[in-house]
């Protein structure tokens, strides 16, 4: 039986299948049709990130359902014993709560006795906000990942803003398949190092930080209509498309490393 986070990788390209029509759709009548073409491609621009938020919220689900399928809760990573306990515990402030982390080792033994199951609400951004660089770092960082964009910094990965649409496909192609099969059971076995994807020192905003703040605002211009003219071609709405989607299977490479015992 294959993973769960494979399973939901391998069907990525169906999530976006809408986006992939509205594009082809604005490529045929960009001349012919201008009004209809500007909407198209202002829709687009707000379900680009709208499919990145649901992305975050459906990885966290099924990495959180294969640890529960193959791992007891005493050999969980400690970092994410320690997020599932604020399900009871809430978050810690040391200014109210000087007892909180002998609480939290307290209940995390129980846990490791009892072999309890986790949940995959404690991993969610506590607000349901858009999938803004904060908010990416404060889901993996539940998973033992402070900055994650510190992995990607320097990376095989981050030389892709100089990269044409289609070697920015090719890119997806050639991780896609090799990402797969380290996915396919568990533990995972996908190989993070092959691409230099490798913690960083860092203390500037990554190329990949700044390129996910560009889109999310974008997407609050249109949505809250502070903009209403198109001023991006549909050429442009498909390179960063495919940004976002190689960005996914990025982030699902280092956290399936990360969930993985060493």
């Amino acid at each position: 039986m294959a993973t769960f986070l494979f399973d939901y990788i391998d069907q990525l390209d169906t999530k976006w299948y809408e986006v992939d029509v509205l594009i082809e759709k604005a490529k045929k009548i960009s001349e012919s049709e201008p009004a209809l073409y500007n909407a198209i491609c202002r829709s687009i621009s707000v379900l680009i990130v709208a499919h990145f938020e649901g992305y975050i919220k459906d990885v966290v689900k099924n990495v959180v359902k294969d640890l529960n399928n193959s791992v007891e809760f005493k050999d969980l990573p400690e970092q994410v014993k320690r997020t599932y306990c604020t399900k009871y515990l809430g978050q810690n402030l040391d200014s109210i709560d000087k007892n909180y982390e002998a609480k939290l080792k307290k209940l995390i033994n129980k846990f490791d006795e009892i072999n309890c199951q986790i949940s995959h609400e404690p991993f969610f951004y506590p607000t349901n906000k858009n999938p803004n660089p904060s908010v990416v770092q404060n889901t993996f960082a539940k998973f033992g990942l402070p900055n994650v964009f510190h992995f990607i910094h320097e990376s095989d990965f981050d030389d892709i803003f100089s990269d044409s649409l289609s070697q920015i496909k090719d890119r997806i192609k050639n991780i896609k398949p090799e990402l797969l099969h380290g996915l396919k059971s568990y533990p995972y076995a996908f190989d993070i190092k092959k691409y230099n994807l490798k913690k960083t020192s860092y203390d500037g905003k990554t190329l990949w930080q700044e390129f996910l703040e560009q889109i999310n605002q974008k997407r609050h211009e249109v949505a809250h209509g502070n903009e209403f003219d198109n001023v991006e071609d549909v050429y442009s709405l498909e390179t960063k498309k495919n940004k976002v989607v190689l960005l996914e299977l990025i982030l699902a490479g280092i956290v399936s490393f990360k969930m993985t015992p060493i």
